[in-house]
């Protein structure tokens, strides 16, 4: 009987040895722990087994919580794709919406270079100062012209400078006057 308990502690020592070199045990069990333990065995064993049903359950809550990451990730994979092809969606009607307009300015630029230059120098005056900027930016030089010669002298060189204007100068210019 003595020797079978022996045999036991030894094999429990040895068994809390290995626990404690592997690390499994190391920050759980101190030194002093581990001697109590060796005399009683039992009371060892059930506090591992303590320990396995701790660390089980900890690893439910990990699968768990990895399955619920799992099932977010794939949401917000579709959420970005669903956002991407809407981006292309609205890229490709503000693209059509840009070549409708282009179209119709053109059709304008048309529309005022067979009118009589003061009737399409009244009516481009009556439009938004951009709108006439760019119906005249698209009609040919020399209607553009007679139109501009027809318009009161304060709007012609207002249109004439924004025709004339490339985009970097319209932003100096801008940035100048939002400095004043």
């Amino acid at each position: 009987m003595k020797e079978s308990a022996l045999l036991m502690n030894s094999r429990v020592a040895w068994l809390i040895g290995l626990l404690v070199m592997v690390g499994v045990l190391g920050s759980w069990v101190d030194v002093r722990a581990a001697d109590n333990a060796i005399k009683d065995p039992m009371q060892l064993l059930e506090s591992l087994e303590r320990r396995r049903v701790e660390l089980d359950g900890r690893n439910k809550v990990l699968d768990r919580r990895e399955q619920e990451l799992k099932q977010l990730e794939e949401r917000l994979n579709k959420r970005v794709e669903a956002l991407q092809s809407l981006r292309e969606l609205i890229q490709k009607d503000m693209s059509d919406e840009k070549n409708i307009d282009d179209s119709n300015i053109k059709r304008l630029a048309k529309i005022f270079s067979s009118m009589k230059p003061q009737e399409a120098a009244q009516r481009l005056m009556a439009l938004d100062h951009k709108m006439a900027v760019r119906v005249l930016k698209t009609m040919r030089e020399k209607s553009a012209a007679k139109v501009l010669g027809k318009m009161e002298s304060q709007q012609a060189t207002s249109l004439s400078e924004d025709v004339g204007l490339s985009l970097a100068e319209r932003r100096r210019r801008q940035e100048s006057e939002g400095k004043m």
